[in-house]
């Protein structure tokens, strides 16, 4: 092993480590989907409650994997919880950014309301494999906060244009097909 290589794997693991330390209570979540009773196209996951401590700064990751093309729509949602008054916030989440990633380098982000206590993001199409939502911003409640959310997923429905397209090439290769053979 050469001293540049060494050197390189040691910087690379102290800032990996510096990475973690900094935001140490980060989690790491497989998501499971579940097919719906009376729609086997429709599937879903529940995203736990996830309890945060005062100040607590996440940086979240949840994964799940597709089959086939599908559309899907991920949502976190914070309920802030207030004193009798309602002047003081005692537990609350406000997300600073939600990504998703996946297959073929794929990223996309989504959007995230304008209080930040609630935030979304949907995609239609998205091919089979693994995929993942990060999911990043901090608690502001006296008493830390906390949020959940869910994962929907349905198989994708081609659209009438690309059925009709794919008949009338199937069509012209036929007709082609008849032709060779009259002559």
């Amino acid at each position: 092993m050469t001293f540049k290589f060494a050197s390189a794997a040691l910087a690379g693991l102290l800032a990996s480590s510096a990475a973690l330390a900094a935001n140490p209570d980060s989690i790491t979540k497989s998501l499971t989907l579940v097919p719906d009773d009376t729609d086997p196209s429709f599937s879903f996951a529940t995203v736990d409650v996830r309890q945060l401590s005062p100040k607590q700064v996440f940086n979240d990751y949840y994964t799940f994997h597709l089959d086939g093309l599908s559309d899907v729509s991920f949502s976190a949602i914070s309920d802030p919880l207030l004193n009798a008054k309602g002047n003081v916030v005692l537990k609350a989440a406000v997300f600073d950014s939600i990504k998703l990633s996946g297959p073929n380098d794929f990223m996309g982000g989504g959007t995230i309301s304008a209080n930040g206590l609630y935030t979304k993001l949907s995609f239609e199409k998205l091919i089979a494999g693994d995929y993942t939502v990060t999911l990043t911003g901090h608690a502001v409640g006296k008493s830390g906060g906390n949020y959940y959310g869910n994962l929907a997923v349905t198989a994708a429905v081609p659209e009438p244009e690309v059925l009709a397209m794919g008949l009338a090439g199937l069509g012209v290769v036929g007709l082609l097909a008849r032709r060779r053979k009259a002559n």
